[in-house]
């Protein structure tokens, strides 16, 4: 590979977790186990929360020191100890240090041109997946019925988690190109959709580029903060097993008195069927199943923003989209 072509960017393997600082962590403690996470380990004034696949955790929540929500950056698993050491020495990273959470590892973190945190990890000890025993469906269609003599059967519950998939934060006005630029050179981040509001792309959704090899349509997006709106963490998604258990979280959610953000509903881009909450912090978490997946060859698609480009079926859009 020429000098020309040669490719900078840090490699990304896969999303790890995302860090939350809460008001009140005994709440979030609460909310996080009736949304399907369970507690991978706990210790004074923080919690890892862990779903079934197998990384070590997907949560870390913090009880917030000055009793203010914020987001603490959202962290990707990398390919080599060289890939970290490459990265602590970006402008503005930090040194490499031990990653002091279940499964160990080192982190190096990053700021973005606004400021977010962006965390990168290597040497995390993964854990043996666990099996929460849900059936994958035989599903019966108008002309096509195999299921013959079997019954589909639910359990209501939470609806178990089994991994963290995507996350998304806002912008001031004027930064997008900034933003775009950083993500897509300091990253191996590619974009899979792109969102224009008039001739002016405002949002773009970014799958982790692994040539040829297909990931989830999105690893994280960008979007416009609202005028007078705080930077923030837009909403961080969690993948779980198909709509059956999506809508069953749902309901579970719901007798809880915890409060809707949006869903269900099926997303445009992605395709995921979407069901979104606000978590006792204010900080909206989603629950995700049947997303799409995309590769360097995937053609990137340019859509005008409204409605339409969100879901193409669902409650109607609510004010913090």
């Amino acid at each position: 590979m020429s000098p020309a072509t040669q490719d900078n960017r840090i490699p990304l393997l896969a999303t790890a977790f995302v860090v939350y600082h809460h008001v009140d962590l005994t709440k979030a403690r609460q909310f996080y186990l009736d949304f399907g996470l369970t507690v991978a380990q706990e210790r004074e004034g923080e919690v890892f929360f862990k779903g079934y696949g197998a990384e070590p955790f997907v949560i870390h929540a913090i009880q917030a020191k000055d009793k203010s929500r914020k987001f603490g950056g959202a962290a990707y698993e990398v390919e080599s100890r060289a890939d970290l050491e490459r990265a602590a020495n970006l402008p503005n990273a930090s040194a490499i240090s031990k990653l002091n959470a279940p499964g160990g590892g080192e982190i190096v973190t990053l700021l973005d041109p606004v400021g977010h945190q962006v965390h990168l990890v290597y040497g995390q000890e993964k854990r043996a997946p666990e099996d929460p025993k849900m059936e994958k469906l035989t599903v019966n269609y108008e002309d096509e019925k195999p299921r013959k003599g079997r019954f589909q059967r639910f359990k209501p519950g939470p609806a178990p988690v089994h991994r963290w998939g995507h996350y998304g934060v806002t912008y001031p006005a004027g930064k997008y190109q900034e933003m775009y630029d950083w993500y897509t050179t300091t990253l191996t981040l590619a974009p899979s959709d792109i969102v224009y509001r008039g001739s002016d792309p405002i949002t773009c959704f970014f799958h982790i580029d692994r040539g040829l090899e297909y990931t989830d349509h999105h690893a994280f997006f960008f979007k416009p903060a609202k005028p007078g709106q705080e930077l923030d963490v837009a909403h961080a998604a969690f993948e779980v097993h198909d709509f059956d258990i999506q809508q069953l979280g749902h309901q579970y959610l719901g007798g809880k008195g915890y409060r809707l953000c949006w869903g269900v509903g099926r997303h445009v881009l992605g395709s995921q069927v979407f069901d979104y909450w606000f978590d006792s912090s204010d900080f909206v978490v989603e629950h995700y199943a049947d997303g799409d997946l995309v590769n360097s060859e995937t053609v990137v698609a340019k859509v005008q923003a409204g409605p339409q480009a969100l879901s193409i079926w669902g409650p109607p859009v609510p004010d913090v989209f």
